[in-house]
């Protein structure tokens, strides 16, 4: 009779054993499949941030030539971080801070980068992003 006891208390044991195992890798499988789903919508997000201005409109005069419509942007220091103007008007700020860039690029941006070019643009917003 007692061996039978020490049997059971054995095999329950080792089914609680076994149920912590399948609850242990039940919550890492769902913090690591959740870090998954949520790091493709922060992706999203920031690529949202970056590109939510329309393309340059392109007109067609009747003598078949492309004409741009003239926009300058500019990327210039704004309350510590990095500004970006269109026009001289603020867009948008990016999250990347001023005092952690190199001096050289400190410098350029307190005078203020500027280009006419929307791809030009957003080259140097992926360099300061």
């Amino acid at each position: 009779m007692e061996q039978k006891n020490e049997e059971n208390v054995y095999i329950e044991k080792r089914i609680f054993v076994f149920s912590l195992f399948l609850l242990a890798i039940f919550i890492i499988s769902s913090i690591l499949l959740s870090y998954f789903l949520l790091s493709d919508k922060i992706l999203e997000i920031n690529s949202k941030n970056i590109t939510t201005e329309p393309d340059l409109p392109v007109y067609e005069n009747t003598d078949n030539t492309v004409i741009k419509d003239t926009k300058t942007y500019m990327l210039k220091e704004y309350n510590g971080k990095i500004g970006v103007y269109e026009n001289e008007a603020l867009v948008y700020t990016l999250d990347t801070y001023v005092f952690t860039l190199p001096d050289v690029d400190k410098k350029l941006l307190r005078n203020g980068i500027v280009t006419t070019s929307k791809t030009e643009l957003y080259e140097l917003i992926e360099e300061y992003y």
